[in-house]
């Protein structure tokens, strides 16, 4: 839609932004676009997002209103197929103001708005204001923020804690790309061939680069019966293929056990809920009675569960005392503690298992038993999301999730944004994946193995 020159005067309004690492100042603009007052709903989340943003998120010293903005900004114009330029240029042609709720922050936000608008009437409405909502939550600097639309966020909050409605795979980041991290045995992905070490380009079509993990992840999960497509890269190959799953209703189970050679234990918790500590009871009893010289203890893949549970389940493994605290964005401390210790692994050496998908209370649990008893913790580095979030729900039935409160270790190491580094290294390769083979595992056995006495 071509702007009247007719009765426009010359604006040199002079109007910077940051779309990249350098600046890029403009001086142009022909002011005479009148695009009225009238502010949609669709538009209102925004605001309403940085809102919720500025009031609780985790550290504000990190927070930047230009970053925020260039974020929506760059993905409202890599929705509408329009170049930077010279759209950027006329921001000063918008001579209505915007309307009183959108932030003063976010003022350029809403005039790149308009004039996609202007040039694109026609455009979805709603679906340019979620890539905005995308683009600013992508923005900010952390890896667990994300956008949900009303659909997902629906299934978010009817999920059953026991089971939920899915492919039945564990799913992570590798190398940045959403991967197949494990197929549960004879569940919907592995018996429609989805393998260990695929990677996700998209989900029903939708590409899911740059997604955090927390919100790619929803994409996969669905009702049982419903079909998910999957567009994956399978490493050694050309080709990229599809996959279609079916999903189905997958049972959780919260800890698997086995007894290797040598009095050797294997733990592994896939997650923290109100039943794991009465599995976990029963595990160390039955470990006791075999006379278990050594545990495995594996977090790997653990991200889920509440610091309530992983700490009564820590209180089996170290003396009461600190578990983690937390200081949010108004740098108020929260403490959470170890209120009773059954102990029941003291005597036995530890090896504890992680990688870059142990996440939250798995993090905080392997640091305890790092600092309390000495375990030495073995993989690659954790994913570093050690902090307490919250869902805000927005007008439409959309949400943002971002984090509001970093978690600490006892001795004051941050396990927000970095994430736990491991005492020895132990990569899992593509060549180990392609074979199937858990070099991971055979390290943790290795070395505790040494730390046992040869009379076994």
């Amino acid at each position: 839609m071509p702007i009247n020159l007719s009765s426009c005067t010359l604006n040199l309004t002079k109007v910077m932004i940051r779309l990249s690492i350098i600046p890029v100042v403009f001086a142009i603009g022909i002011g005479c676009a009148n695009l009225g007052s009238h502010e949609p709903r669709h538009d209102a989340v925004m605001w309403e997002a940085w809102e919720g943003i500025t009031d609780l998120y985790v550290d504000s010293s990190t927070l930047s209103a230009d970053v925020v903005m260039n974020g929506a900004i760059r993905e409202m114009l890599k929705f509408a197929n329009m170049p930077a330029y010279p759209l950027l240029t006329e921001l000063g042609d918008v001579i209505d103001k915007p309307p009183k709720q959108v932030p003063e922050e976010l003022e350029d936000v809403w005039r790149v708005k308009s004039l996609i608008l202007i040039r694109s009437p026609d455009i979805d409405k709603l679906a340019l204001a979620e890539a905005a909502l995308f683009g600013m939550l992508d923005s900010l600097p952390d890896t667990v923020s994300g956008y949900l639309n009303s659909e997902t966020y629906q299934r978010i909050k009817e999920i059953n804690k026991s089971s939920y409605e899915g492919i039945g795979a564990v799913i992570g980041l590798q190398d940045g790309q959403l991967t197949i991290i494990s197929p549960m045995s004879g569940g919907p992905a592995e018996k429609s061939g989805l393998k260990r070490g695929d990677f996700i380009l998209k989900v029903n079509g939708r590409s899911v680069e740059g997604q955090s993990l927390e919100i790619a992840s929803q994409y996969v999960k669905g009702a049982a019966g419903t079909r998910v497509t999957f567009l994956i890269q399978r490493p050694g190959e050309d080709e990229s293929r599809e996959i279609n799953v079916t999903r189905a209703l997958i049972e959780i189970p919260t800890i698997e056990m086995s007894l290797l050679p040598g009095s050797v234990g294997y733990l592994r918790f896939i997650e923290f809920s109100e039943g794991t500590l009465n599995e976990t009871l029963d595990v160390l009893e039955r470990f006791n009675q075999l006379d278990t010289l050594g545990i495995i203890v594996d977090f790997r893949n653990n991200k889920e569960g509440s610091v309530k549970y992983a700490s009564a389940v820590a209180g089996q493994f170290v003396p009461a005392g600190p578990f983690i605290y937390e200081i949010n964005n108004n740098e108020q401390r929260r403490d959470f503690t170890i209120e009773e210790s059954g102990f029941l692994t003291g005597g036995m050496e530890l090896v504890v298992l992680v990688n870059q998908g142990t996440g939250a209370a798995a993090e905080a649990f392997a640091a305890v038993l790092r600092d309390s008893v000495g375990a030495i913790i073995i993989g690659v580095r954790t994913a570093g999301l050690g902090s307490s979030n919250v869902y805000i729900e927005l007008s439409n039935g959309s949400a943002i999730y971002i984090p509001t409160s970093r978690w600490f270790t006892p001795s004051g190491l941050s396990l927000f944004g970095d994430g736990l580094k491991p005492d020895e290294d132990a990569p899992l390769t593509e060549q180990d994946i392609s074979l199937g083979r858990d070099s991971q595992l055979n390290a943790a056995y290795n070395h505790l193995d040494s730390l046992l006495p040869d009379y076994r």
